[in-house]
């Protein structure tokens, strides 16, 4: 595939469907990149850059969506790629090497305000982050570890675990009040059950987003 394909093949994949903006903006970002020293100096690499375009990621589902593009929609992504690589339109980005969707918010984009809006996309021109060289580290941009659900889940444990002896003696303190001793035991039953299933589902919602 030459630069042509595979750029229409991203657009494809990375825009909202049937938004010509939103593909064009795309477009532009992906030019952009190839015009700077760290990043790929052809628009086929920069959009077959480990980590950097999900759809060309070998475990999205999207792979097989653009690897079989074709009707009206990949028609316009074509004209638009083959417009991009002759120059033919202005930079709407405003010289954008990044974007994400409305639906998340990446590490990287923390403290950064968007200089183009789409209905799909936002778009940033000041970050820095360098490409990730690993799937872990990709991960880790979009969901750092320490924000993961795993993470918070454990926390959550420990604190139940730190609380259970101590709830323990203060059971113990009133053994004499026997009905508030059990209700104690039990609460502590309750809440070390509560705090493991908790842990158990942040582990499984992790894994389904792909953290590990």
């Amino acid at each position: 595939m030459d630069d042509h394909d595979v750029l229409a093949r991203t657009l494809y994949g990375e825009a909202k469907a049937n938004d010509i903006e939103d593909a064009k903006a795309i477009a532009c970002v992906v030019m952009n990149r190839v015009g700077y020293k760290n990043w790929p100096n052809t628009a086929a690499k920069v959009c077959q850059q480990a980590w950097q375009f999900s759809c060309w990621n070998t475990n999205d589902p999207n792979r097989a969506r653009i690897m079989n593009a074709n009707g009206p929609w990949f028609d316009a992504c074509r004209a638009i790629a083959k417009d991009a690589l002759a120059g033919g339109f202005d930079d709407l980005t405003r010289k954008s090497t990044h974007y994400h969707t409305r639906g998340v918010k990446p590490f990287w984009s923390k403290g950064h305000k968007p200089v183009y809006e789409t209905a799909g996309h936002l778009y940033f021109n000041d970050i820095d982050t360098p490409a990730p060289e690993t799937a872990t580290e990709a991960l880790n941009q979009m969901h750092p570890i320490g924000k993961s659900r795993t993470i918070q889940g454990a926390t959550v444990a420990g604190v139940m675990a730190a609380l259970g002896p101590v709830a323990g003696d203060i059971g113990k303190s009133l053994e004499q009040y026997a009905y508030l001793s059990e209700y104690i035991k039990w609460a502590c039953a309750a809440l070390a059950i509560i705090a493991a299933g908790y842990t158990a589902w942040a582990r499984l919602s992790d894994r389904a987003k792909g953290v590990n």
